[in-house]
């Protein structure tokens, strides 16, 4: 069983993941043109890769449930990071890795604190306190400056 600090650490290793992704993903841009085909490539690794995880049985396999059994929005969560690969790539030549990475973190401690306090799409109803809206002004702080040359 995991304990919280190994998985604050394993998510703390995978967002540094995400900011190598995307840097080597820019440099990958430079070559092929194009953010979407940038991200297609981007997109068939991650699935190379996940495959490769899930054929190991390192994990459980799982299975695919029938169409109508969940609701129909939770099949589309890949158009999210599809939208934030290529916006990623567009904006990291023009705004650098720092400003970029600031701006997604401070994207997603808005809609997660709007998601724990409206319990929307089945995640746990966690409610707002002054700790959680504090915490993410000083990160909407820290997004300000960032951006600042």
């Amino acid at each position: 069983m995991f304990t919280r600090l190994v998985l604050f650490l394993l998510v703390a290793l995978g967002g540094a993941g995400l900011a190598i992704q995307m840097a080597w993903n820019a440099r990958l841009r430079t070559s092929t043109g194009s953010p979407v085909l940038t991200t297609m490539i981007s997109v068939f690794v991650t699935l190379l890769s996940l495959v490769l995880l899930w054929i190991s049985g390192a994990t459980n396999r799982g299975s695919i449930p029938a169409f109508n059994s969940v609701p129909k929005w939770a099949w589309f969560g890949g158009v999210f990071a599809a939208y934030y690969l290529v916006a990623s790539l567009i904006a990291i030549p023009k705004l650098g890795a720092a400003v970029v990475f600031s701006l997604v973190i401070a994207g997603q401690m808005v809609a997660a604190l709007i998601l724990d306090s409206t319990g929307a799409f089945g995640v746990a109803q966690i409610s707002l306190n002054t700790s959680r809206v504090l915490g993410t002004a000083l990160l909407l702080i820290g997004v300000i400056l960032i951006q600042r040359h």
